[in-house]
């Protein structure tokens, strides 16, 4: 996997958590939605987790994951569960930098931060694995590489026979 696909789907799936994040987490946390605030989490958001998924190889990682899982290559299972590590990452990252702009570093930031967690978290991964086939397909329309997972095609020589 390229720099550039890691780049781009890094992009790609941290503006959609981003937007669901900023959306959802005023009313997990019951605070009042505004829209400052969810522009503030979207940009926020989109850049950390951008660079985190470009700098680290969280999505080949993913990938992987879902392979020691026993799913193979390809297959519902092995969609499903690549995205269970990748989210586990972004929720988390995403949440603390948020929080702690927000609302800052204090005795009850820790209470702050991990007691909304596991419903966003359910949240953005149900938003992960919607949008992830579309994120891939964006990348690898703009990028012109084939998709992860997806049958190899049949590699044809000059005459159009097909190598083995």
């Amino acid at each position: 996997m390229t720099f550039s696909y890691r780049a781009l789907m890094g992009f790609l799936m941290s503006f959609f958590l981003a937007i669901t994040m900023s959306a959802f987490s005023p009313v997990v946390s019951g605070a009042p939605f505004e829209p400052m605030g969810f522009a503030v989490g979207v940009a926020v958001g989109t850049i950390l987790g951008t660079v985190i998924l470009a700098a680290f190889p969280l999505i080949p990682l993913s990938m992987k994951y879902a392979l020691r899982c026993g799913a193979p290559e390809g297959s519902a299972g092995w969609f499903l569960l690549k995205d269970v590590l990748l989210c586990t990452v972004l929720v988390f990252v995403i949440s603390f930098v948020l929080t702690w702009m927000v609302t800052g570093m204090d005795a009850l930031f820790v209470n702050r931060l991990l007691a909304p967690m596991p419903l966003m978290w359910v949240i953005c991964y149900v938003v992960a694995v919607q949008v992830e086939p579309l994120c891939m397909a964006i990348a690898g329309k703009i990028l012109r590489v084939p998709l992860p997972g997806a049958p190899e095609a049949a590699v044809q020589d000059a005459t159009g026979r097909e190598q083995a």
